[in-house]
């Protein structure tokens, strides 16, 4: 008697096949995407973790208009230690000129091929400290040493060449001469040694870091064409570059992840300390402590991870949503089908809970499938997020750290849903005496649809689209359902085609952000298609010997696979008409959740037309692929079951 029940096992897999594809790929889809956003914005935060803690980046930098006074140093170094605090400069020249004092006027000029018209900074620091703190990554060397140099000559390092970064050829000299009207006060000549990457400095676009001090917080701050790093000692010293910096790393915040909220309490815990130390200077406006958060890479990318986390929420819930109702729809109906086995097993004496748990198994099987590819294409999704941002950053390497905490609550959500309602639909089932199961399921009664109410419009419908509408009508569950999924994957196709549309046309993204609004509309696309075709498909499963009727009355397969799509065009035109106010509503809270990152007024009209279209397509595709499903019924066993 276990052998016998242990059978119906294989064999309900094998004939439900179908059933167990569909639910693999409607969770590998769902389950992909939302846990693939999630563990692409931990990837992005990790990574810069990590770099950050490997290249020792500054958690503060003092920046003053003058020097940095011997004694405010040293009341850092008592505090953070020596080791955390480095003394450098910065100054900024824009068209190659840089006034270094008003009265009398001196000019400092640099000069050079890479040099020109646009902003170009220059950073000092002492030899000695060079290795402690933002460590720049080395990128190309010219093979020249120091002491092949000319003994007026300095050897710097050049930020590499990026989008916005002209970057100063290896082996090139850069004069730096200050001049008091027509008298040349000294000339300094330096040697372009080496290209790196700076820790401060990973945007490939010029980069206007730390603007909040320079521009009093303004987002037009004009980009730099160039970056030099400059290292000094006392056998050269450079006593026209004023060493305004003051370079401090904290030792506790390395051991958190950068701006969670551990680090952002503490940070601004001794950003407060930092300020009392340099408050007559700060009050005198003469001074001002900056964070990371002033830093345009760090600060970017603490936004794309806002961003990322926004849409992510948003469009989770819709996939989840159309993920369980499709899921739910196809265990109920599976246990429809299988009402005559539930019956058998009935009469053999099983108890209601040993003939529910081979269908708790089933979904059980298909979620947690689905569940392990959806691991795999999340991780990969993230991977794909992450490379994306190589666009516009110098990436640090892909942390191997994962968070799976978020793939685990959403697969958990899922798969404790489509338990609890297969559960739920078994008991009811099994509470049903075994002859009542047994008997064929009486076929609904037929009432008249609304539009028989009409007429003027009734009369005016052939034949065939009566019986469409009747049949589309007569099931409102199974109507219902059909309509909400595919109306909800079409507003997440439209919410993936505005923000794309917001990135290329209204000027408000850049080309990572490009790359994530395509990953969300190919995983929207997705879900549209595997709606459909899992809807679709049950549909023709439960239909069988509806259609061998057909066929045995001499339909031909043209008019037969015409029956089932009249009905699946007029569901899914519905659906996606609706899907348009339904995507509205969605495109409102992503731009919301993503800081207003677009309105609605500012989506294009084509957006508008091409997302049902998208959508129509994907039914059509679909249609095509389960004609041979149609046309391939056989007639006689089909004729022969019992529903």
């Amino acid at each position: 008697m276990v052998k016998t029940y242990l059978k119906t096992f294989g064999r309900m897999f094998k004939k439900h096949i179908t059933r167990l594809v569909s639910i693999f790929l409607m969770v590998l889809v769902s389950v992909g995407f939302s846990a693939g956003i999630g563990m692409g914005k931990d990837s992005m935060v990790y990574s810069l973790s990590d770099y950050y803690k490997a290249h020792n980046v500054s958690d503060l930098i003092v920046r003053g208009a003058e020097a940095i006074p011997d004694e405010k140093l040293a009341a850092l170094e008592e505090r953070y230690g020596q080791e955390n605090v480095v003394r450098g400069g910065v100054v900024e020249t824009a068209g190659g000129e840089l006034e270094l004092s008003a009265s009398p006027k001196v000019t400092l000029t640099l000069a050079g091929e890479g040099i020109g018209e646009g902003v170009t900074r220059l950073y000092i620091k002492e030899r000695a400290d060079k290795d402690k703190q933002n460590v720049s990554e080395r990128r190309e060397d010219a093979g020249i040493s120091g002491a092949v140099l000319p003994a007026n000559e300095f050897s710097i390092a050049a930020e590499r060449a990026a989008t916005d970064l002209a970057g100063v050829p290896l082996g090139e000299t850069v004069t730096a001469s200050a001049a008091m009207g027509a008298m040349q006060l000294f000339e300094y000549k330096f040697t372009v040694t080496e290209h790196v990457v700076g820790a401060l400095h990973l945007a490939q676009y010029g980069d206007p870091s730390m603007q909040k001090a320079e521009n009093g917080g303004e987002d037009d701050y004009e980009p730099l064409q160039n970056i030099l790093y400059i290292y000094t000692d006392e056998a050269h010293p450079l006593p026209v570059f004023p060493m305004n910096e003051a370079y401090i790393s904290v030792p506790s915040l390395k051991e958190h992840t950068l701006f969670d909220p551990n680090y952002q309490t503490a940070l601004e815990r001794e950003q407060a300390a930092v300020e009392e130390i340099f408050s007559d200077e700060i009050s005198a406006e003469r001074c001002a402590v900056l964070t990371l958060h002033e830093n345009f890479t760090y600060r970017s990318f603490e936004e794309y991870e806002d961003k990322l986390e926004g849409i992510g929420y948003v469009i989770m819930v819709v996939f989840l949503f159309v993920t369980l109702l499709v899921v739910l729809s196809t265990m109920t109906r599976l246990l429809e089908e299988e009402r005559g086995q539930i019956a058998c097993l009935q009469t053999l004496g099983y108890s209601p809970l040993r003939i529910i748990s081979k269908y708790l198994l089933f979904a059980l099987v298909g979620t947690i499938i689905g569940g392990g590819g959806a691991f795999a294409a999340s991780w990969g999704l993230a991977y794909i997020i992450y490379i994306n941002f190589t666009w516009v950053y110098e990436m640090p390497p892909f942390s191997t750290h994962i968070a799976p905490l978020f793939f685990f609550i959403v697969t958990a959500v899922i798969l404790l849903a489509t338990l609890a309602a297969t559960l739920i639909a078994g008991l009811r089932m099994t509470g049903r005496a075994p002859a009542a199961l047994l008997r064929p399921k009486s076929p609904r009664p037929g009432h008249k649809v609304i539009l028989e109410k009409i007429p003027v419009l009734w009369n005016r419908v052939s034949f065939k689209y009566k019986s469409t509408l009747r049949n589309v009508l007569r099931y409102k569950m199974r109507f219902i359902m059909t309509l909400v999924a595919v109306m909800a994957s079409t507003g997440l196709v439209l919410a993936g085609l505005a923000v794309l549309d917001a990135c290329l046309f209204t000027d408000v993204g850049t080309n990572a952000m490009i790359g994530v609004a395509v990953i969300v509309l190919v995983f929207a696309a997705l879900l549209n298609a595997v709606v459909i075709y899992t809807l679709t498909n049950i549909n023709i499963s439960e239909r069988e010997r509806e259609l061998a009727t057909l066929m045995v009355l001499g339909y031909q397969d043209s008019e037969v696979t015409g029956y089932i799509y009249r009905e699946v065009y007029i569901t899914s035109g519905i659906g996606v008409a609706l899907g348009l106010p339904f995507g509205a509503l969605l495109c409102f809270f992503v731009f919301k959740v993503m800081n207003d990152f677009a309105t609605l007024s500012s989506i294009n009209w084509f957006v508008w037309l091409l997302a049902p279209l998208l959508s129509l397509l994907f039914t059509f595709f679909v249609t095509l692929l389960l004609r041979r499903k149609i046309t391939g019924i056989k007639m006689n066993e089909s004729l022969k079951a019992v529903e």
